[in-house]
């Protein structure tokens, strides 16, 4: 059993009991529902629903049929769900992607078509991004559906008189589209308002203020009888932005859509939809699942033009005297100017969400497609979004997010606003969805990633609530393309040509099995935030508050789902989808939706715990000024003597506010210890977590942040179950022996490599006798291992059947294993064999055609990038190492467990000994037990390595561009910073030392 145990662990963990599973074989994806399937399957296996994904970029519209089959069928291949069809432009400083056809013309149709049958064939899934890049829009969009904004000209008068003449049209940006006279094709006059002359930015009086609207004739002739004094006659008029979609192929440029307008969100998915059902007939039992909306990404003073009607309907009173504010004025003073812009700003989030998002996801559902979209942003000060976040993404069927890889945007406050990945988990658990997207990887690096790489952003984003990944991008290359080939301009690339591709399955079957755990069950958080009823509102990436301390975690709510979904379960704040929280944390301000105070009356009342200050007012100028009042009665009721200074608490029905004391002494005081904790000897130790939980299971995901070893002691808020470690790179579940009941929960002791994971899953009551420490030489030891350090670990332990303990010994010494019943057992391990070095000469063979020789040896071990030949230094693709070696006799034998050791990799190696493949390895520390392979004398190794394509185009810009071997369409390792030609080489090749390291097996008899 520990053979076979051990000969599958590319990383080395100890202590385990009972049971452990034999290496997991290929399945194809399960195609049942996630809540259908059981935990132990579905990580075995994972569903189609926690396989990674990717943007399918089809760049400048071109497209090869039977490539398009070769790229479904490699991502199938390599564990897939599907791809999210993109037509897109490109970045081609040099000219070499020749113009595609026409994005939904016949040819272009066709094409989308035959993607979707084949995808059907292979079990695949597809979604379709609804324009050529992005925003929503293209060649069908006429201006009267197209991108508006509210544009302003001045007249300066003075009365008495009579006036009657044209005014001037608004000066509008040169994309405007125009008639022959010089105008808009499509405007709208809004309003026209005189206001008298001043210095001064603030208009005091709102009399002063003349409604002209209704004197406004056609071709924008004004009549008036102009009062005595100067006046400024403002023309307001609503007309397109011009603004087009920002990167389309060649042939697909439009404008786009106003997503502020049903009827223009319904013509532009209508359009696509009548476009695709022509060719399929239907999308039942199509791969073809949802539709896709990108990010907002547009400028200006947006507007729509029944935007006064939209306003005077949600807020109750006409805005048009209020128009002067749009444009830098104040309006009788700034507290007034700031509740009409709030309501104004509240205005545009209700209609980008109801008339874009919840439109275009009513037209999606009625064809059987869902709808995915970016609706949480970027935001400012990135992007001028107008909407409540996580309305908007509840809003969806699919929220979806984003992470970058060496990139920043931040904010004011250095806040990272493309890191958008919380806030995209706290609108799915509020509004009871099980996704949570993320547009994955986005860098301006290009092939200069391998998947150890990337494996700490995706532990950040999982532990941040992500719950599966869409790869940006993974462009389809025609054959004339040839290698890397023609690619987006932003990476990272996943796609075929990549280097490491025919090795990527292990990589993306880890995403896999996280992303099912994490889609499992309902998230574990403590604290729920609200972030009050503003818009543009959105939810920071998750962070320590320092009022609550480390072990918490939280989610983010909005009014939306307080009013509509929230109630009050013996003393809990619960959701209806099983979500459930201790406290409900106000904001910090002063302003509150009054219906929100309502709704927390009645929920603290029933047993609800609230915290935050007291509000003294409404938002807004809907409810002003008798609103205000009502705000302060209810408050003084519900808060009491409570001021947050004197006195902290106020007791209101079963439950209470408290105000001006720290979330961590609420907490405590509850009795609510840290949810996960750790100790570390290293005071710079960084862990982050996650916690789910099914109806019996505690599924808690364990990540280190640092590139260092970490030996910990972690404490789990979960007692009397017996915990396991559940592998996601290799599909191992172990039940541990070496674990302890204390104070807080369960300890069990780890030992994480450099950016390590693990999930430890608790589901099975406890058995008495179990080991609660191991110590070496009077000192503690960490057995537990996700994960082969770069240093062995002391021993690797297994219970065995009937109280035997088996264990592997990796160092001498003195052990003393305790058990929970208090007793001590002493083992001595006498001295083990040294590591046994690999030396000697290499064999590597490298592929033709890509500029290094069939073969060479190599008398020691470096990176090609040292080596004197040219098209070995620069060498990028797949090469084979090829090694006879003896194993003396002495190192094999039933007692004893042998490992692999390839030390330095760049970047990812598959291993074979003797015709027995041993796995691929993508991650430090490169191991793989070889104890079932091994044998005494000769034993002969090969080891494929694969590196990156940064050397190779590298090494062309030394060669004329007849002599070159790769071909794409971009100049540099970084967009818009590097050139080749100056890009560093990166360290390639097995650079060894390349060791055997030998355990011994050991078995004893635990005490009664």
């Amino acid at each position: 059993m520990l053979r076979k145990l051990c000969l599958f662990l590319t990383l080395i963990i100890a202590a385990t009991f009972c049971f452990c599973t034999k290496k997991v074989k290929d399945f194809p994806a399960n195609s049942r529902r996630i809540d259908e399937i059981s935990l132990t399957e579905g990580f075995l296996n994972p569903p189609m629903s926690a396989r990674p994904r990717a943007y399918w970029a089809w760049m400048n519209g071109n497209v090869s049929l039977s490539q398009l089959t070769r790229d479904l069928e490699e991502m199938k291949d390599k564990g897939l769900s599907g791809l999210d069809i993109f037509d897109v432009g490109a970045r081609d400083p040099e000219g070499i992607i020749p113009e595609g056809p026409e994005f939904l013309g016949q040819e272009s149709v066709e094409a989308i078509c035959y993607a979707i049958r084949e995808a059907t064939r292979l079990g695949l899934e597809l979604g379709f991004i609804t324009s050529s890049s992005w925003n929503a829009g293209g060649p069908w969009v006429t201006p009267e559906n197209g991108i508006m904004a509210l544009y302003s000209s001045e007249t300066k008068v003075k009365g008495p008189a009579n006036f009657s003449q044209i005014l001037p049209f608004p000066k509008v940006p040169d994309e405007n589209p125009k008639g022959r006279d010089g105008l808009p094709v499509y405007y709208k006059d809004i309003a026209v308002l005189a206001v008298p002359r001043t210095t001064e930015k603030t208009i005091k009086d709102m009399s002063s203020i003349i409604n002209l609207t209704d004197n406004l004739g056609k071709n924008g002739q004004l009549t008036w009888s102009i009062p005595a004094g100067e006046w400024v006659i403002t023309r307001y008029v609503c007309t397109n932005t011009g603004q087009r979609l920002v990167l389309p192929s060649p042939k697909s440029g439009g404008l786009i859509i106003d997503h502020f307008n049903p009827d223009a969100t319904e013509m532009h998915f209508q359009y696509i939809i009548d476009k695709l059902l022509a060719e399929l007939g239907n999308f039942e039992g199509t791969a073809l699942k949802f539709m896709y909306l990108p990010s907002y990404e547009l400028r200006g003073l947006v507007w729509t033009p029944n935007f006064i009607q939209e306003f005077q309907k949600r807020r109750g009173y006409d805005m048009t005297l209020y128009l002067p504010v749009l444009f830098g004025l104040t309006v009788q003073n700034e507290e007034i100017t700031e509740r009409f812009r709030f309501d104004f700003n509240k205005t545009l989030s209700d209609l980008i969400i109801e008339n874009h998002y919840i439109k275009a996801k009513e037209i999606s559902n009625k064809y059987g497609l869902l709808l995915c979209s970016e609706a949480g942003g970027p935001g400012q000060p990135l992007h001028n979004c107008p909407f409540e976040a996580l309305r908007a993404l509840g809003s969806l069927d699919i929220p979806r997010g984003e992470f970058w890889n060496k990139h920043q945007f931040l904010d004011e406050n250095g806040i990272d606003v493309l890191w958008l990945v919380k806030e995209i988990a706290c609108a799915s658990h509020i509004y009871g969805k099980k996704i949570v997207d993320g547009e994955a990887f986005t860098s301006w690096l290009h092939w200069q990633e391998s998947p150890f790489d990337l494996k700490p952003l995706a532990d950040r984003a999982m532990c941040g609530g992500l719950n599966l990944f869409t790869f940006h991008t993974g462009a389809h290359n025609p054959p004339e393309a040839g290698k890397p080939g023609w690619v987006y301009h932003a990476g990272t690339h996943i796609n075929v040509n990549r280097v490491w591709w025919p090795k990527a399955k292990p990589f993306m079957s880890y995403l896999s099995r996280c992303c099912f755990l994490l889609q499992s069950g309902h998230f574990i958080g403590d604290i729920c935030y609200y972030y009050g009823d503003q818009a543009p509102n959105f939810v920071k990436p998750k962070h320590v508050d320092p009022s609550l301390g480390y072990g918490y975690d939280y989610d983010v709510v909005n009014s939306e789902v307080i009013l509509t979904r929230m109630k009050t379960k013996k003393g809990r704040i619960v959701l209806p989808d099983g979500m459930s929280y201790e406290l409900l944390v106000l904001p910090d301000q002063e302003d509150i939706n009054i219906k929100v105070l309502e709704k927390l009356e009645r929920l603290v009342k029933a047993g609800a715990t609230v915290v935050g200050r007291k509000p003294t007012r409404t938002n807004g100028l809907t409810d002003y000024p008798h609103g205000d009042e009502k705000v302060r009665q209810l408050a003084d009721k519900l808060w009491g003597s409570c001021d947050g200074k004197q006195v902290k608490e106020n007791y209101y029905g079963k439950g209470k506010i408290i105000w001006g004391r720290t979330l961590h002494e609420i907490i405590k005081e509850k009795g609510i210890g840290p949810d996960f904790s750790f100790n570390s000897r290293n005071k710079e130790t960084e862990l982050d977590y996650i916690h789910r939980r099914t109806k019996n299971e505690d599924i808690y995901f364990i990540s280190n942040k640092s590139m260092r070893r970490e030996e910990v002691d972690c404490i789990f808020r979960v007692t009397g179950k017996v915990p396991e470690l559940w592998m996601p790179d290799t599909g191992e579940m172990l039940k541990l022996s070496v674990y302890d009941f204390v104070e807080g929960g369960t300890k069990v002791p780890l030992r994480l490599p450099p950016a390590g994971s693990v999930f430890v899953v608790f589901r099975e009551k406890s058995r008495k006798n179990h080991v609660v420490s191991i110590r070496r030489d009077e000192k503690q030891i960490f057995p537990l291992s996700p994960g082969v350090p770069q240093e062995l670990p002391c021993v690797e332990v297994f219970p065995g059947k009937d109280n035997y303990l088996e264990f592997l010994a990796w160092k001498d010494g003195t052990y003393i294993i305790k058990t929970a019943g208090g007793k001590n057992e002493r083992v001595e391990v006498e001295a083990l064999p040294s590591a046994y070095k690999i030396e000697g000469p290499w064999e590597v063979r490298f592929p033709l055609g890509w500029g290094a020789p069939p073969s060479k040896i190599f008398p020691r071990l470096i990176s090609w990038t040292e080596d004197s030949e040219d098209g070995i230094k620069y060498f990028s693709g797949i090469a084979a190492y090829h090694k006879e070696f003896d194993i003396p006799s002495n190192l094999l034998g039933s007692d004893k467990n042998i490992v692999l050791d390839l030390g330095r990799v760049g970047v990812v190696a598959d291993v074979f000994l003797n015709s027995k493949h041993l796995g691929i390895v993508w991650k430090p520390p490169f191991r793989l037990d070889i104890t079932q392979a091994a044998k005494p004398g000769k034993n002969r190794l090969i080891i494929e390595v694969a590196n990156l394509w940064s050397n190779r185009i590298v090494g062309d810009t030394k060669l004329p561009k007849s002599r070159r071997f790769t071909n794409t369409n971009i100049l540099g390792p970084k967009t818009w910073e590097i050139r080749w030609k100056d890009a560093l080489l990166l360290e390639s090749g097995l650079m060894g030392p390349v060791r055997l390291l030998i355990a011994k097996k050991i078995k004893m008899k635990l005490p009664d």
